[in-house]
Protein backbone atom coordinates (compact mmCIF):
# COMPACT_ATOMS: atom_id res chain seq x y z
CA UNK A 1 0.00 0.00 0.00
CA UNK A 2 1.05 3.39 -0.57
CA UNK A 3 1.09 6.23 2.66
CA UNK A 4 -1.03 8.58 2.25
CA UNK A 5 -1.87 11.69 3.56
CA UNK A 6 -5.97 12.03 4.53
CA UNK A 7 -7.88 15.28 5.24
CA UNK A 8 -7.71 14.89 8.87
CA UNK A 9 -5.88 13.13 11.91
CA UNK A 10 -5.63 12.12 15.37
CA UNK A 11 -1.99 12.30 15.22
CA UNK A 12 -2.51 16.27 14.11
CA UNK A 13 -0.95 17.24 17.21
CA UNK A 14 1.52 14.85 17.63
CA UNK A 15 2.97 16.31 14.00
CA UNK A 16 3.09 19.85 15.66
CA UNK A 17 4.88 18.58 17.95
CA UNK A 18 7.60 17.92 16.42
CA UNK A 19 8.02 19.91 13.80
CA UNK A 20 6.86 18.44 10.53
CA UNK A 21 5.17 20.58 8.39
CA UNK A 22 2.95 17.76 7.12
CA UNK A 23 0.82 14.89 9.19
CA UNK A 24 0.68 11.22 8.29
CA UNK A 25 -2.70 9.61 8.46
CA UNK A 26 -3.84 6.72 10.09
CA UNK A 27 -2.87 3.90 7.96
CA UNK A 28 -5.83 1.74 9.39
CA UNK A 29 -8.71 3.46 7.69
CA UNK A 30 -6.78 2.29 4.21
CA UNK A 31 -7.05 -1.37 4.90
CA UNK A 32 -11.05 -1.35 5.20
CA UNK A 33 -12.68 -2.16 2.01
CA UNK A 34 -14.81 0.72 2.21
CA UNK A 35 -11.79 2.58 1.18
CA UNK A 36 -11.06 3.10 -2.85
CA UNK A 37 -7.43 3.59 -4.05
CA UNK A 38 -8.10 7.34 -3.51
CA UNK A 39 -8.40 7.19 -0.23
CA UNK A 40 -11.73 8.37 0.15
CA UNK A 41 -15.11 6.07 1.12
CA UNK A 42 -16.99 5.15 -1.93
CA UNK A 43 -20.21 6.29 -2.32
CA UNK A 44 -19.55 9.25 0.28
CA UNK A 45 -18.32 12.43 0.64
CA UNK A 46 -15.25 12.89 2.88
CA UNK A 47 -16.18 15.55 5.96
CA UNK A 48 -14.50 18.95 6.31
CA UNK A 49 -13.00 18.55 9.36
CA UNK A 50 -12.51 14.45 9.23
CA UNK A 51 -12.25 13.99 12.71
CA UNK A 52 -14.52 11.43 14.33
CA UNK A 53 -15.07 10.44 17.75
CA UNK A 54 -12.98 7.64 17.33
CA UNK A 55 -9.84 9.87 16.70
CA UNK A 56 -10.49 12.43 19.40
CA UNK A 57 -11.02 9.25 21.57
CA UNK A 58 -7.45 7.50 20.51
CA UNK A 59 -5.95 11.45 21.01
CA UNK A 60 -6.99 11.92 24.05
CA UNK A 61 -5.67 8.38 25.30
CA UNK A 62 -2.21 9.17 23.42
CA UNK A 63 -2.32 12.88 26.16
CA UNK A 64 -2.39 10.26 28.98
CA UNK A 65 -0.05 8.18 27.86
CA UNK A 66 2.33 11.41 27.44
CA UNK A 67 1.60 12.89 31.13
CA UNK A 68 2.33 9.00 31.91
CA UNK A 69 5.61 9.62 30.04
CA UNK A 70 6.35 12.93 31.68
CA UNK A 71 5.37 11.40 35.09
CA UNK A 72 8.40 9.46 35.51
CA UNK A 73 10.78 12.51 35.96
CA UNK A 74 8.23 15.31 37.14
CA UNK A 75 6.04 15.72 40.31
CA UNK A 76 2.37 16.32 40.20
CA UNK A 77 2.57 20.03 41.27
CA UNK A 78 5.60 20.45 39.01
CA UNK A 79 3.21 19.11 35.66
CA UNK A 80 0.43 21.35 37.67
CA UNK A 81 2.30 24.28 37.47
CA UNK A 82 3.37 23.73 33.88
CA UNK A 83 -0.64 22.93 32.47
CA UNK A 84 -2.38 25.17 34.91
CA UNK A 85 -4.12 22.13 36.33
CA UNK A 86 -4.85 20.28 39.83
CA UNK A 87 -2.57 17.84 40.73
CA UNK A 88 -5.38 15.85 41.74
CA UNK A 89 -7.08 16.08 38.06
CA UNK A 90 -3.37 15.37 36.85
CA UNK A 91 -3.14 12.38 39.21
CA UNK A 92 -7.10 11.11 37.82
CA UNK A 93 -5.33 11.28 33.89
CA UNK A 94 -2.44 9.23 34.48
CA UNK A 95 -4.11 6.89 36.74
CA UNK A 96 -6.46 6.43 33.98
CA UNK A 97 -9.66 6.93 36.41
CA UNK A 98 -10.31 9.95 34.14
CA UNK A 99 -10.03 10.67 30.55
CA UNK A 100 -9.31 14.63 29.65
CA UNK A 101 -12.04 16.01 27.10
CA UNK A 102 -11.03 17.03 23.32
CA UNK A 103 -10.57 20.75 24.06
CA UNK A 104 -8.41 20.16 27.46
CA UNK A 105 -6.31 17.13 25.63
CA UNK A 106 -5.77 19.18 22.69
CA UNK A 107 -4.42 22.17 25.23
CA UNK A 108 -2.50 20.00 27.18
CA UNK A 109 -0.89 18.65 24.19
CA UNK A 110 0.62 21.95 22.72
CA UNK A 111 1.68 23.14 26.13
CA UNK A 112 3.66 20.34 26.87
CA UNK A 113 5.08 20.42 23.10
CA UNK A 114 6.04 24.06 23.23
CA UNK A 115 7.81 23.40 27.14
CA UNK A 116 9.17 20.23 26.87
CA UNK A 117 11.89 18.65 23.91
CA UNK A 118 11.02 14.78 23.60
CA UNK A 119 14.05 14.26 21.90
CA UNK A 120 15.83 15.80 24.75
CA UNK A 121 13.57 13.60 26.99
CA UNK A 122 14.22 10.58 25.32
CA UNK A 123 18.04 10.83 25.32
CA UNK A 124 17.79 11.54 29.19
CA UNK A 125 16.43 8.19 29.60
CA UNK A 126 19.92 6.41 28.39
CA UNK A 127 21.87 4.96 30.99
CA UNK A 128 25.22 4.84 31.22
CA UNK A 129 27.74 3.01 33.01
CA UNK A 130 31.60 3.76 34.08
CA UNK A 131 32.87 2.28 30.46
CA UNK A 132 30.85 4.60 28.81
CA UNK A 133 28.44 1.55 27.68
CA UNK A 134 24.73 2.69 27.13
CA UNK A 135 21.78 0.59 27.71
CA UNK A 136 18.74 1.71 25.48
CA UNK A 137 16.15 -0.15 27.41
CA UNK A 138 13.97 2.57 29.45
CA UNK A 139 13.93 4.02 25.89
CA UNK A 140 12.63 0.97 23.90
CA UNK A 141 10.35 -0.57 26.52
CA UNK A 142 8.41 3.23 26.72
CA UNK A 143 5.20 3.00 24.70
CA UNK A 144 4.92 6.84 24.10
CA UNK A 145 8.50 6.91 22.57
CA UNK A 146 7.81 3.84 20.14
CA UNK A 147 4.64 5.46 18.79
CA UNK A 148 6.45 9.02 18.76
CA UNK A 149 8.92 7.47 16.58
CA UNK A 150 6.55 5.50 14.74
CA UNK A 151 4.76 8.28 13.53
CA UNK A 152 7.83 10.49 12.80
CA UNK A 153 8.61 7.45 10.26
CA UNK A 154 5.15 7.63 8.74
CA UNK A 155 5.33 11.21 8.22
CA UNK A 156 9.11 10.28 6.36
CA UNK A 157 7.47 8.14 4.02
CA UNK A 158 4.60 9.44 3.07
CA UNK A 159 3.97 8.92 -0.84
CA UNK A 160 5.69 5.61 -0.70
CA UNK A 161 4.63 2.32 -1.35
CA UNK A 162 5.16 0.04 1.87
CA UNK A 163 4.15 -3.52 2.82
CA UNK A 164 6.39 -5.29 5.28
CA UNK A 165 8.49 -3.91 8.10
CA UNK A 166 11.93 -5.76 8.84
CA UNK A 167 13.88 -5.44 11.75
CA UNK A 168 16.76 -8.12 13.21
CA UNK A 169 15.84 -9.69 16.27
CA UNK A 170 16.07 -8.80 19.17
CA UNK A 171 15.98 -4.54 20.06
CA UNK A 172 14.71 -3.67 17.03
CA UNK A 173 10.97 -5.68 17.02
CA UNK A 174 9.51 -3.79 19.78
CA UNK A 175 9.88 -0.49 17.53
CA UNK A 176 8.99 -2.54 14.49
CA UNK A 177 6.11 -4.19 15.79
CA UNK A 178 4.80 -0.68 17.05
CA UNK A 179 5.39 0.61 13.39
CA UNK A 180 3.87 -2.52 12.26
CA UNK A 181 0.24 -1.74 14.01
CA UNK A 182 0.14 1.78 13.03
CA UNK A 183 0.53 0.96 9.39
CA UNK A 184 -1.23 -2.21 9.51
CA UNK A 185 1.22 -3.83 7.70
CA UNK A 186 3.44 -7.16 8.70
CA UNK A 187 6.62 -6.86 10.66
CA UNK A 188 9.32 -9.47 8.95
CA UNK A 189 12.19 -10.15 11.73
CA UNK A 190 15.45 -11.65 10.79
CA UNK A 191 16.76 -13.85 13.64
CA UNK A 192 20.56 -15.67 14.24
CA UNK A 193 18.54 -18.99 14.30
CA UNK A 194 16.47 -20.71 12.07
CA UNK A 195 12.50 -21.27 13.35
CA UNK A 196 11.73 -24.35 13.95
CA UNK A 197 8.91 -26.21 11.40
CA UNK A 198 10.00 -24.10 8.45
CA UNK A 199 12.76 -25.52 5.95
CA UNK A 200 12.98 -22.49 3.14
CA UNK A 201 14.96 -18.98 4.57
CA UNK A 202 16.31 -16.32 2.90
CA UNK A 203 19.90 -16.07 4.40
CA UNK A 204 22.59 -13.42 4.68
CA UNK A 205 25.60 -13.42 6.39
CA UNK A 206 26.98 -10.51 9.48
CA UNK A 207 30.33 -10.45 9.44
CA UNK A 208 31.47 -8.11 12.96
CA UNK A 209 34.62 -6.39 12.96
CA UNK A 210 36.48 -8.75 15.03
CA UNK A 211 36.08 -11.10 12.18
CA UNK A 212 33.13 -13.17 13.82
CA UNK A 213 30.53 -14.24 11.34
CA UNK A 214 26.89 -14.71 12.14
CA UNK A 215 23.87 -15.86 9.97
CA UNK A 216 20.61 -13.90 9.81
CA UNK A 217 17.45 -16.11 8.83
CA UNK A 218 14.14 -14.97 7.93
CA UNK A 219 11.57 -17.38 6.09
CA UNK A 220 11.37 -17.69 2.20
CA UNK A 221 7.40 -16.61 2.96
CA UNK A 222 7.83 -13.72 4.69
CA UNK A 223 9.22 -12.33 1.40
CA UNK A 224 9.45 -11.74 -1.63
CA UNK A 225 10.80 -9.49 -4.87
CA UNK A 226 7.01 -7.69 -4.91
CA UNK A 227 7.34 -6.06 -1.61
CA UNK A 228 8.23 -3.04 -0.33
CA UNK A 229 10.28 -3.18 2.71
CA UNK A 230 10.83 -0.53 5.34
CA UNK A 231 13.76 -1.48 7.78
CA UNK A 232 13.73 0.16 11.46
CA UNK A 233 16.34 -0.91 14.22
CA UNK A 234 16.94 0.56 17.34
CA UNK A 235 20.35 1.84 17.29
CA UNK A 236 23.44 1.91 14.23
CA UNK A 237 26.61 1.69 15.81
CA UNK A 238 29.29 0.18 13.33
CA UNK A 239 26.64 -0.31 10.35
CA UNK A 240 26.95 -3.92 10.44
CA UNK A 241 23.31 -5.65 10.98
CA UNK A 242 22.11 -2.61 9.01
CA UNK A 243 24.26 -3.59 5.92
CA UNK A 244 23.10 -7.34 6.26
CA UNK A 245 19.74 -6.23 6.37
CA UNK A 246 19.72 -4.30 2.94
CA UNK A 247 22.06 -6.77 1.52
CA UNK A 248 19.24 -9.68 2.44
CA UNK A 249 16.26 -7.18 0.66
CA UNK A 250 17.98 -6.01 -2.04
CA UNK A 251 20.48 -8.61 -3.38
CA UNK A 252 19.22 -12.05 -1.31
CA UNK A 253 15.33 -11.34 -2.29
CA UNK A 254 15.55 -9.03 -4.69
CA UNK A 255 12.56 -6.89 -2.87
CA UNK A 256 12.73 -3.26 -2.87
CA UNK A 257 13.82 -1.02 -0.15
CA UNK A 258 11.52 1.91 0.20
CA UNK A 259 13.32 3.10 3.56
CA UNK A 260 15.70 2.68 6.72
CA UNK A 261 14.97 4.07 10.11
CA UNK A 262 16.99 3.58 13.59
CA UNK A 263 15.82 5.19 16.78
CA UNK A 264 19.30 6.14 18.22
CA UNK A 265 22.85 6.26 15.98
CA UNK A 266 26.23 6.74 17.45
CA UNK A 267 28.31 8.85 15.09
CA UNK A 268 27.39 9.53 11.64
CA UNK A 269 25.26 6.62 10.08
CA UNK A 270 26.08 7.87 6.69
CA UNK A 271 29.15 7.03 6.75
CA UNK A 272 28.84 3.22 7.66
CA UNK A 273 25.76 2.30 5.51
CA UNK A 274 25.42 3.22 2.28
CA UNK A 275 21.95 3.69 1.12
CA UNK A 276 20.49 2.45 -2.26
CA UNK A 277 18.74 4.99 -4.98
CA UNK A 278 15.24 5.16 -3.77
CA UNK A 279 15.41 4.76 -0.57
CA UNK A 280 13.88 6.82 2.24
CA UNK A 281 16.81 6.68 5.12
CA UNK A 282 16.85 8.64 8.31
CA UNK A 283 17.99 8.56 12.44
CA UNK A 284 15.49 10.25 15.12
CA UNK A 285 18.35 10.82 17.52
CA UNK A 286 22.26 11.35 16.94
CA UNK A 287 24.86 11.09 19.63
CA UNK A 288 28.30 12.20 19.09
CA UNK A 289 31.50 9.82 18.90
CA UNK A 290 33.39 11.92 21.89
CA UNK A 291 30.45 13.30 23.75
CA UNK A 292 27.58 11.11 23.14
CA UNK A 293 25.25 13.53 23.15
CA UNK A 294 24.25 15.59 20.28
CA UNK A 295 20.90 16.45 21.62
CA UNK A 296 22.12 17.08 25.39
CA UNK A 297 18.82 16.72 27.96
CA UNK A 298 19.79 18.34 31.14
CA UNK A 299 22.08 15.82 32.17
CA UNK A 300 23.87 15.64 28.92
CA UNK A 301 24.94 19.10 29.61
CA UNK A 302 27.28 18.56 32.00
CA UNK A 303 30.84 18.24 31.81
CA UNK A 304 31.88 14.79 31.80
CA UNK A 305 31.93 12.95 28.56
CA UNK A 306 31.11 9.70 27.51
CA UNK A 307 32.89 6.82 25.33
CA UNK A 308 29.32 5.63 23.44
CA UNK A 309 28.91 1.98 22.48
CA UNK A 310 25.98 -0.30 22.73
CA UNK A 311 25.33 -2.43 25.08
CA UNK A 312 27.42 -5.66 26.17
CA UNK A 313 26.10 -7.57 23.17
CA UNK A 314 27.88 -8.20 19.67
CA UNK A 315 27.85 -5.26 17.49
CA UNK A 316 24.71 -3.66 15.82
Amino acid sequence: MTIKQPGALIFGPLCFAMGLSKCPKTISALNSPSYSRGGTPMGKRPRDDGITRLDQLKFRIKVIELLRFLKADHTYSELSRLLGLPPTVLSRYVLGHVVPNYARAKKIWHIIMKAVNIRDRIVDRLRFDDGGFFDNTDVINEPFIRKYMAVWIIDKIEGTRVNKILTAAVDGVPLAATLSDELGIPTVIAKKEKEIGVSDFWTVDLIRGSGYRETLYVPKRALSKKDWVVIVDDVIRTGETQRALIELVTRRVGAKLAGLFALISVGDWREKVAIPDGCIADVLITLSENNARANPGPRGRRSEEHRVARRRTPNS
